[in-house]
């Protein structure tokens, strides 16, 4: 498989990056820096801003799917960053005829909220709720784009190890995560990296935490 992935100089994205490598898959890094993306066999650097379409649909071709790992830093946590990345992407993939994208989001963005609990709700309505805006701004355009779309709703993020078997499930189904559903970046990037190929996904908004039920 050949995978673009977007945020690929992140810590998430760096790992998504690593374990694609690690699994044989052809890897195209669309980045705002390419110099700050170590080369590696099957890896491919391009460089572009994140609402440029035409040069992100050009690194598109012969790619399978699009995995877009995006973050603000804490500093600017609140910035836009969805609102103008996913317009961007939905135009590209379009244009070169992909159409798997899988999305990293965050647990009680949108309709997860529902699926939340105290005291992780809390901070879902107060200091997280501007960067969940700006999620739901983006994620939203997905569902009447035509793609094969997929979001990973992870809870609170953390650089433990890759666990045996992390909690995912349909946020459809109305499952209540945890309190505290803490979440491994190595366990979202082996998510989205196995969502990639998974059908039964499309169209789904999925659930994660390392906490097993």
């Amino acid at each position: 498989m050949r995978v673009l992935v977007v945020g690929a100089t992140g810590r998430t994205g760096g790992e998504l990056v690593k374990q694609a490598l690690v699994a044989g898959h052809e890897v195209v890094a669309y980045v705002r820096r390419p110099e700050a993306v170590t080369a590696a066999p099957g890896l491919t650097v391009v460089g572009g801003q994140l609402g440029d379409e035409a040069t992100l649909a050009a690194a598109l071709l012969g790619c399978d799917a699009i995995a877009v790992a995006l973050g603000n830093p804490i500093s600017k946590a609140s910035a836009p960053l969805m609102q103008i990345a996913m317009p961007a992407v939905i135009a590209a993939t379009k244009r070169a005829g992909v159409t798997r994208v899988v999305v990293l989001s965050a647990l009680g963005v949108g309709a997860t909220f529902a699926n939340t609990r105290y005291p992780y709700r809390f901070g879902c309505r107060t200091f997280l709720a501007g960067n969940f805006h700006d999620h739901v701004a983006g994620e939203s355009q997905l569902e009447e784009s035509g793609l094969d779309w997929t979001t990973v709703h992870p809870g609170p993020l953390n650089d433990g190890a890759r666990t045996s078997h992390p909690t995912i499930v349909d946020a459809a189904t109305g499952y209540q995560m945890p309190r505290a559903p803490r979440t491994t970046r190595a366990d979202v990037a082996a998510t989205m990296l196995s969502m990639l190929t998974d059908p039964s996904t499309y169209g789904k908004q999925m659930l994660l935490t390392s906490i097993q039920r």
